[in-house]
């Protein structure tokens, strides 16, 4: 500090004795023959004590895991496919390997015609009544009203049907087979591909359940349109990125995700005009159809191939 005479006083606080401090430059020095910095010794008769107590401790909680080691479990936590949202993407061409699990689906069939006239006007009768109403193209016309994940769901749905409305259906298996692609092109591009996949099958999935839930009355329209919104949001971005990514021409797998993710975006413009949660219910069930025919369409055009 300055004092009254103008002269820089030095303030040095006391320092501990036995200790010898020396600065060079930033660094401190401790005792000035060895080198190294030298506090005094200080007596603790309880660290020793504590060390053990923590020992014995770390022992016991150890012992405990050991024993009941049988009600240890470890499962996987399910994460959010990412969406790759970069404008700009990476140009590097690879080549890449992808395994699509196959996955099985079991639709209630009303009727099964050789004309889609017939099967349209079927399809007219059960919407009415709330049924999806969908008409699946596979050489025949067939009149589906619903589909789930497990035969066993869909025939306690049949089951239901029979005996509370006298509605005489059939289990119709859909199935989408494992497929292993060897992929070739700009990592960017593959990246959202592969993302596009998974995202179209999630759909199907998330609108089943919907749907299920919707039946149960465990979900209103409301709270089912918010679900429905969130996930158009996601699928538009997907659909997007394929549009950005993938210059026309475009493949026929690029094409077919594209028109996946367009319908459901034309069905979600579509939920306005649902007034009540029957209508909406029905709307539900036979988008749930329509995801799931694009999406095999995609499935069958690379089994082809």
């Amino acid at each position: 500090m300055v004092t009254e005479s103008g002269l820089k006083r030095n303030l040095s606080y006391p320092r501990p004795r036995g200790h010898i401090v020396l600065r060079y430059g930033m660094r401190e020095v401790g005792n000035m023959q060895t080198g190294k910095r030298v506090y005094p010794r200080q007596r603790e008769p309880g660290k020793w004590l504590s060390y053990l107590l923590l020992f014995l401790s770390a022992v016991v909680v150890l012992s405990g895991l050991v024993s009941r080691g049988g009600d240890l479990t470890i499962q996987p936590v399910p994460t959010a496919t990412p969406i790759p949202t970069d404008a700009y993407f990476d140009e590097t061409v690879e080549e890449r390997e992808i395994t699509l699990p196959s996955a099985t689906w079991y639709a209630l069939q009303l009727g099964a015609f050789e004309s889609e006239t017939a099967a349209e006007e079927l399809a007219q009768q059960f919407i009415r009544r709330g049924a999806a109403g969908y008409v699946w193209h596979d050489g025949r016309y067939r009149t589906l009203a619903a589909v789930y994940p497990t035969r066993e769901d869909a025939q306690a749905v049949r089951e239901q049907l029979s005996d509370a409305h006298s509605v005489d259906s059939y289990l119709y298996q859909i199935d989408l087979p494992a497929l292993h692609l060897l992929m070739k092109g700009m990592k960017g591009q593959l990246d959202i591909l592969e993302a596009a996949f998974a995202h179209a099958n999630d759909l199907v999935a998330q609108l089943q359940a919907a749907s299920v839930a919707m039946d149960r009355q465990e979900l209103s329209g409301e709270e089912a349109a918010q679900t429905l919104g969130s996930l158009g949001n996601q699928v538009e971005t997907v659909a997007l990125r394929l549009a950005q990514r993938f210059s026309a021409p475009r493949h026929q797998t690029v094409e077919g995700l594209i028109d996946c993710f367009e319908d459901y975006g034309a069905f979600l413009e579509t939920l306005d005009d649902a007034d009540s949660d029957a209508t909406f219910g029905m709307k539900l069930k036979h988008q749930t159809l329509s995801t799931l025919d694009h999406l095999k369409s995609v499935y069958d055009a690379l089994g082809n191939t």
